[in-house]
């Protein structure tokens, strides 16, 4: 592994070690949703909803698009980059309830 990758790997474990990014993540997994709705599902303000997509989007993992104009309130979806992500999570999920057994 050349040390571009194990830099970029060593980034996204760093973000998906936020609880609040990575719940975010095992939500996006199902579909899009925007930022309101995340932190409705997730009971957090929506501004930390917000700060967690911006780290996620500059890490690659997730993608946006919005519609609307400003002044009639400008509609946001998130989803993820690649959904082999949300995949791997739950794989991830499986071998650690293996390993506190």
């Amino acid at each position: 592994m050349d040390d571009g990758a194990v830099r970029r790997s060593s980034q996204v474990c760093r973000i998906l070690g936020n609880p609040l990014a990575y719940r975010i993540v095992r939500i996006l997994g199902a579909g899009r949703r925007r930022p309101v709705e995340l932190a409705r599902e997730l009971e957090v303000s929506a501004s930390a909803v917000v700060n967690q997509l911006k780290n996620l989007k500059l890490a690659g993992l997730v993608r946006f698009s919005s519609s609307g104009v400003r002044r009639a309130g400008r509609k946001v979806e998130y989803w993820l980059a690649d959904r082999t992500l949300a995949r791997d999570l739950r794989t991830l999920e499986r071998t650690l309830g293996r390993v506190e057994r």
